[in-house]
């Protein structure tokens, strides 16, 4: 090709006007060529840009995902043994309920939306599979974590009706208090097991947690809040007492459960 090229334009080494218009024509095309190079180039790092910070916005939304996936481990015996408690209540229509001031509902944590429904297309085509992967993940769990906590909200504010305050409770509230315990222990399960996956997916994405804000939630007087306070070490040093780390002995039924799993 090059040699052809070589002998074309030796042949025409006699018409110095062909040879400009063809130093033009070369010059223009470079100039066109150079120009799409460099266009191409600003979209590539623009949408790189663009990546970057959608990626970043999604990670941000899931902050406060990974911060109750780092509290609801800490939280749960808690919330076993409470569940437990109001079962034993449930059972007999006779039972005392003039101490439930404890009779509360658990805190709950603002889940934002991580728009990465949006983002996807854009993220795939600049970063690895396995980024994405690992964001799709915790999406899934921060949506289930949305739904959990919207019905153990819902769940728990039926079971307030316990509270002497609320009156008498007959055979029809007794019937929907029932109902209402089942999703309150359903909701506490589903919640700490996807907690588990999004802790991991948040370690992997490096999703920091704040001591102030786990100071925050420790100090709510919602049901079970203080026990974010404890560390695990503590937690586990209790459990093997069959107690909760503030000194409270742990329902019957709880410690049957977790010999039971053993």
């Amino acid at each position: 090709m090059i040699i052809a090229l070589k002998s074309a334009w030796h042949r025409l080494s006699g018409s110095q006007t062909v040879k400009l218009l063809i130093l033009e024509f070369i010059v223009v095309l470079s100039g066109v060529l150079l120009a799409q190079v460099l266009q191409a180039w600003l979209v590539e790092r623009s949408e790189r840009q663009t990546a970057k910070a959608q990626l970043e916005g999604v990670v941000a939304a899931m902050h406060n995902s990974a911060e109750l996936a780092f509290i609801r481990p800490r939280i749960n015996m808690c919330m076993r043994d409470a569940i437990e408690r109001v079962r034993d209540i449930l059972a007999d229509s006779a039972a005392d309920r003039s101490d439930l001031e404890w009779l509360e509902v658990p805190e709950q944590m603002v889940l934002d939306e991580t728009g990465i429904d949006s983002a996807r297309p854009l993220l795939r085509r600049h970063y690895e599979n396995d980024v994405i992967v690992t964001l799709s993940s915790a999406e899934f769990m921060n949506a289930y974590m949305r739904s959990g906590q919207d019905d153990e909200l819902k769940a728990w504010s039926t079971l307030k009706l316990l509270r002497p305050e609320n009156g008498p409770i007959d055979d029809e509230v007794r019937g929907q208090l029932l109902i209402a315990l089942g999703e309150a222990e359903r909701a506490n399960r589903l919640l700490n097991e996807v907690s588990g996956v999004m802790y991991t997916r948040a370690q992997q994405m490096q999703i920091p947690t704040h001591q102030p804000t786990i100071d925050a939630i420790a100090a709510s007087p919602k049901l079970c809040m203080n026990m974010a306070g404890f560390d695990g070490k503590v937690h586990g040093a209790a459990l093997t007492r069959g107690e909760l780390p503030d000194g409270r002995p742990l329902h019957p039924r709880v410690l049957a459960q977790l010999a039971a799993a053993q």
